[in-house]
């Protein structure tokens, strides 16, 4: 099968696309890659890329075209126009195409307006499209950017019905998203609860990282250090549990990093909370991995709630117990797996629950983990869910 595959993050820049585009062509797809230029999470175009400056056009046998698209920077102004320039240059791509695809698959971390050039096309070559729903649009401009412009939402509202209409199907990173569109009226027929795949972690021969320290219970958070994952609350239980042994990770970067690692120094928590900075994915798997727990959080909001972050379904694989200051979706799959404990993002229920899963015995940690796994390779593998995807493509269900 020939598939156009539309996203505006793309590899170096590191998202689960990377991975299935990977394993479709492993399994023998031709795969096209329509993206932009590597600037996430820094906002700004990295180190030896640019517009008027060769890149790869093949990566494991992944073909990649990219457009160009002005990085975001740290502004709403830059994240607009971030937006449009995608847009405009993967419609003029899209026009200038000639070759037809199968079918065009969307990988939706936001911007939503990424599904617009895959639209224009589905529509020319009148092939399907299936929609990978990742974040809720308008919701997320609300929760996570504070805008609440009501122009500016009607606008979003009419992209997204647009989307949503020109889909063949929308699959839903969550089954609280699901819930969602059918309440705003998308046929239910379209949606597909397909949650994020984690491929199987790289291991074999990796030991124990030198900074854990054997007397402490160590706690890791990885991934995006943005503000939707509400990790002032990390160091505020941080600060309540000085000197009690718990020290927290953070391996990741974002927006938010600079204004945390600020707050750690004016608490003097230096100590505490470690920031480890952006790495590898199979080098954050084995800080994920020899920690004593892994640690999530979102705010305390109902789009959050309704949201299954990737860093969960890496947690389990790599066999972690796992503690989140988090409801909703989140919470349901940690009690279901019987792989840690869930409480609300509130500073005491923190604190309690890090002094009881410090508390656990060695034994009963070891069947959060074992527990965890199991949850993992019932639901979350990477051949189970790609079985799925390509069994849907193949039929054009």
């Amino acid at each position: 099968m020939k598939l156009l595959v539309v996203s505006q993050y793309f590899y170096p820049e590191q998202f689960r696309i990377n991975d299935l585009c990977r394993e479709l062509v492993r399994r023998g797809h031709a795969v096209t890659v329509l993206t932009g230029y590597p600037q996430y999470p820094g906002g700004v175009i990295y180190q030896g890329y640019g517009f008027d400056k060769p890149y790869e056009t093949s990566w494991h046998g992944v073909r990649i075209c990219r457009v160009r698209t002005h990085p975001r920077g740290k502004s709403i102004f830059g994240m607009l126009r971030n937006c449009v320039s995608f847009v405009a240059a993967g419609n003029q791509w899209v026009r200038n195409c000639t070759e037809k695809f199968d079918a065009v698959y969307v990988f939706e971390v936001s911007p939503v307006t990424v599904g617009l050039p895959a639209l224009v096309y589905s529509e020319k070559f009148r092939v399907p499209m299936y929609f990978n729903l990742q974040d809720l649009w308008p919701d997320n401009v609300h929760e996570v950017l504070g805008i609440r412009f009501p122009p500016l939402t009607w606008a979003i509202n009419r992209i997204v019905d647009r989307i949503y209409a020109g889909s063949h199907r929308i699959l839903c990173a969550s089954r609280g998203f699901v819930e969602s569109l059918t309440e705003r009226g998308v046929e239910r027929s379209k949606l597909v609860y397909w949650p994020q795949f984690c491929p199987e972690p790289e291991l074999e021969g990796k030991e124990k990282p030198e900074v854990y320290r054997p007397d402490d219970f160590n706690m890791v958070f990885a991934g995006n250090l943005g503000d939707a994952q509400g990790l002032d609350l990390l160091v505020d239980a941080a600060e309540a549990l000085r000197g009690r042994g718990v020290r927290w990770y953070l391996v990741g970067d974002g927006r938010a990093r600079a204004r945390l690692e600020k707050l750690v120094r004016a608490r003097n928590l230096q100590e505490d909370v470690i920031f480890l900075g952006r790495m590898d994915p199979a080098e954050a798997d084995r800080y994920v991995r020899f920690a004593d727990c892994a640690y999530l959080s979102f705010q305390n909001n109902p789009l959050f709630n309704k949201t299954l972050p990737a860093k969960l379904q890496t947690y389990l694989a790599c066999g972690t117990p796992i503690l989140a200051a988090a409801g909703g979706e989140s919470a349901r799959v940690i009690r279901e797996a019987s792989c840690g404990l869930a409480v609300k993002p509130e500073r005491d229920a923190l604190v309690a629950a890090a002094l009881e899963m410090a508390a656990l015995p060695p034994e009963t940690r070891r069947a959060m983990s074992a527990a965890g796994r199991k949850y993992y390779e019932e639901h979350f593998t990477m051949d189970r869910l790609v079985d799925r995807l390509e069994a849907m493509l193949a039929r054009q269900e």
